[in-house]
Parts: structure tokens; C-alpha cells; sequence
């Protein structure tokens, strides 16, 4: 497969969630406040992984975003050697690869996921059910859509378990 493919594919599996949660929201009546705003949370972390992990706002081309792409997963991957030494030994053609196939789910843990789960530990101590709530909204569906990443990558033997001992 190539870097495109995969960069589509990752996309749609996070698109997939973000509509199936639309419809879901669509089918909630107005009246269900709580049940509704959980919706709304869900979906926009949807929408947060294809906008802030795969960087699918900035359309044209897409080979110019897997590039730039390839530099922030460069700066952050130096906090996590296991990963960094993959990352480091590939060939420019692999490299957009890997890219396509990690990077987002890199990204999304190191600068969402991992700040919600510290958040998530202090609300759940200061009993702030409000923010556990809206947390363990924002955490699994970055965690189904982590879950989903990974199974598809399983299925096209492209980088397995990468994450299976954490990022280090």
C-alpha cells in the first residue's frame, strides 16, 4: 500500500465514527440534554483526530502533509526511544509509510490522551463528576479510534503492536 492509501484509510475509519455518532446524535431528541452533549463530545473528538492527528484540513496535496507530517512526528518521537529507533532506520519511501499508518495515533496520544488521563485522575480525586464525564467521553473515543487504527493495520500487516508496550 502506499502512504495516500493508508492516509485515506486512517480517515475513514475516523470518518465512519464522526457520521455514525451524527446519526446517533440526529436520533436523540432535544430534550435529552446529557445524552446529546456526550454525543456532541464524542463526535468532535472525531473530528479532532482527522483535524489535529491526521492534518486532513489541509487537503492539497496530500503528499505535502504527509511531509510536514513526517517533521512532527520527528520532534515527538525523540521523547520515545522504542519508536524513534523504528522510525530512524526507515528509508524516505517508509518513512511516509510509518507516517501514514502512526503518526496520528502518535500524535494524538502524546498531546491529547495522555493530559486527558492525567485530567481524568484529578477530577475523579476532587469528585468532579462533570469533567470524568466529558473525560472518559474524550478518552474513549480516542481509545475506539486507536483500537480501529490498530485493528486495520493488523489486518494489512503494517506496523503491528507498535503501541502494545505503550510508546516508549
Amino acid at each position: 500500500m502506499t502512504a495516500l492509501e493508508i492516509d485515506k484509510a486512517m480517515y475513514d475509519i475516523v470518518t465512519e465514527r464522526y457520521n455514525d455518532c451524527q446519526r446517533r446524535l440526529d436520533a436523540v431528541p432535544k430534550e435529552n440534554k446529557a445524552e446529546r452533549k456526550a454525543l456532541i463530545i464524542e463526535r468532535e473528538m472525531y473530528g479532532l483526530c482527522n483535524r489535529a492527528g491526521l492534518l486532513w484540513y489541509a487537503l492539497d496535496p496530500r503528499e505535502s502533509c504527509l511531509t510536514k507530517r513526517c517533521g512532527v512526528i520527528g520532534r515527538i518521537l525523540q521523547r520515545y526511544p522504542r519508536l524513534n529507533k523504528v522510525f530512524t532506520e526507515l528509508d524516505e519511501e517508509e518513512l511516509l509509510v510509518f507516517t501514514a499508518a502512526l503518526q496520528a495515533e502518535i500524535f494524538m496520544r502524546d498531546q491529547f490522551v495522555h493530559s486527558y488521563y492525567a485530567e481524568l485522575k484529578k477530577a475523579e480525586a476532587a469528585m468532579d463528576f462533570e469533567s470524568v464525564f466529558e473525560l472518559q467521553i474524550k478518552i474513549g473515543a480516542c481509545e475506539s479510534v486507536f483500537k480501529a487504527w490498530e485493528e486495520w493495520r493488523v489486518k494489512k500487516n503494517l506496523y503491528t503492536g507498535m503501541f502494545s508496550e505503550g510508546l516508549s
